[in-house]
């Protein structure tokens, strides 16, 4: 989706706000404080080279943080823990944390912890889900816990949760570790609800997008709002970019699931799982709720028979639970989009637009 950006660049400074009057933007607030002709060069820009103009430094800023909060004095801890930091890859979490700050106001201390802690969330989640899925790979490489096994991959990512609830107390208000921790929280039972929906087949959808919204659609969502927060954005704008987050998040998660299936191996992880271990996705719940009732019987069946999959593939192939699946992610995007149109237009907003977009064309 977006290329790890790991050189230092010059941040472009976006949107400032000024005073606000009862919680809402003046003309005054959304002033660009970006030289015109730059300005028009970062919103020509795609959304990668956008997100290197405005952010280049304050990622870079992450980064060291995010080493230095990993640091231990014991070799093994150190080597696990920068393995574990390096999952993230894209730093969506960070980014989207640092752009809500720039679309609000700028980049602050807090805007920085911020981006760190919700990044040690994300990678801790990655690591138990690892150990859950028992997937062999991520992003091309060999996950932790093909390499460690289950106990120290559980116990890793239980370091990077105490790690983030650490950082996250060190900035200027609780608010920020109250909010981490009800994310976490959130996301913790979401992974409960979906390892007890396993071979749960008469789940309703409504469910299943619950389940995401937990699992993965809160913690985008905190991400945006701790970082208009940071950013000395009001209540109105923490709550539209708060949306449009969760809204992000959880139709990322049904493009995985559709890739799940139809994706290649360029996707970077292990797939054909869901089938494999009867997860309940959003394809084979649209695929079940167009079988005639005589029909839904036999296909539980072959879902539960794993030596039927290939057969089951042939249904999903042969049925519109692929394009039905990509349109519920569509019409995700298109309403996280009508969350940042609450929000003056700046640089910033047109990266969050542009990372948008590319949640849905990575199936292309």
């Amino acid at each position: 989706m977006i290329d790890r950006i790991m050189t230092r660049t010059t941040r472009v400074p976006t949107t400032q706000l000024g005073a606000r009057l009862n919680g809402r933007f003046t003309d005054a607030d959304i002033g660009p404080n970006v030289q015109p002709a730059k300005a028009a060069e970062v919103s020509g820009s795609s959304p990668q080279d956008m997100m290197k103009m405005l952010l280049g430094a304050d990622l870079q800023r992450v980064e060291s943080m995010l080493a230095e909060v990993l640091r231990s004095q014991y070799a093994d801890v150190n080597d696990l823990a920068g393995r574990a930091a390096s999952l993230g890859g894209k730093r969506l979490r960070p980014c989207l944390s640092l752009l809500s700050a720039l679309a609000v106001g700028r980049c602050q201390d807090d805007s920085i912890r911020v981006g760190v802690t919700v990044e040690l969330v994300h990678a801790a989640s990655l690591v138990h889900d690892d150990v859950l899925d028992n997937a062999a790979l991520r992003r091309h490489q060999p996950t932790i816990h093909a390499q460690v096994g289950a106990h120290s991959s559980i116990v890793l990512g239980d370091y990077l949760f105490t790690r983030a609830y650490g950082l996250a107390a060190q900035c200027r208000s609780t608010l920020a570790a109250r909010n981490i921790a009800a994310a976490a929280s959130e996301l913790c039972e979401g992974e409960l609800r979906q390892h007890s929906s396993i071979g749960n087949w008469n789940i309703s959808e409504a469910e299943y997008f619950d389940i995401l919204r937990q699992k993965t659609g809160e913690l985008c969502a905190v991400s945006c709002r701790l970082g208009a927060w940071s950013g000395g954005g009001n209540s109105a704008a923490a709550h539209s970019l708060s949306r449009f987050g969760r809204k992000l998040g959880v139709a990322f998660q049904v493009v995985d699931d559709w890739l799940d299936l139809w994706g290649t191996e360029q996707v970077g992880k292990t797939l054909g799982t869901d089938l494999l271990q009867r997860k309940p996705t959003l394809p084979l719940i649209r695929l079940l709720a167009t079988r005639a009732p005589s029909e839904r019987a036999a296909l539980i069946a072959m879902l539960d028979d794993a030596a039927q999959h290939a057969s089951v593939r042939q249904l999903l192939d042969a049925s519109d639970a692929a394009n039905y699946s990509l349109d519920r992610a569509r019409q995700l995007i298109n309403s996280a989009l009508n969350d940042l149109r609450q929000l003056p237009l700046s640089p910033a907003r047109q990266c969050l637009e542009g990372i948008a977009q590319l949640c849905i064309s990575r199936t292309a």
